[in-house]
């Protein structure tokens, strides 16, 4: 087994999976910014005024976007569990090149993150 080998392909693989990861968060950012934009015309034109009254039409776009936050915090939490475990089965991985072991192919590597099968 050649180790330099083996860590090379831990780099590329590693760089996938931080692809992937940054690719959800830029996703996410471009979205939440889409949707923020999208409420903030819909507040300019008076959508959410409540009975006339502009400022009681601050209530529900209080709440559009406590409901916004929210739910990109939690898509958030889900992205950041996601790259930890990413960087756990990086860091197995070298930890198996240390001790002799060879990893799989690439190939079998993306299967085995995205099908959620045991390495």
């Amino acid at each position: 087994m050649d180790k330099e080998c083996e860590l090379q392909k831990i780099e590329v693989f590693e760089n996938y999976l931080n692809t992937s990861i940054n690719a959800q968060y830029s996703f996410l950012a471009s979205g939440v910014i889409g949707v923020l934009i999208l409420v903030l015309t819909f507040f300019i034109g008076g959508l959410f005024d409540v009975f006339g009254g502009r400022l009681l039409g601050l209530i529900p776009f209080a709440v559009v976007l406590i409901v916004i936050f929210y739910v990109n915090y939690r898509i958030l939490l889900s992205i950041n569990d996601r790259h930890t475990k990413f960087n756990a089965l990086i860091f197995n991985l070298i930890s198996r090149v240390e001790e002799g072991e060879s990893i799989p192919p690439l190939v079998d590597l993306q299967k085995k993150v995205y099908f959620k099968n045991k390495l």
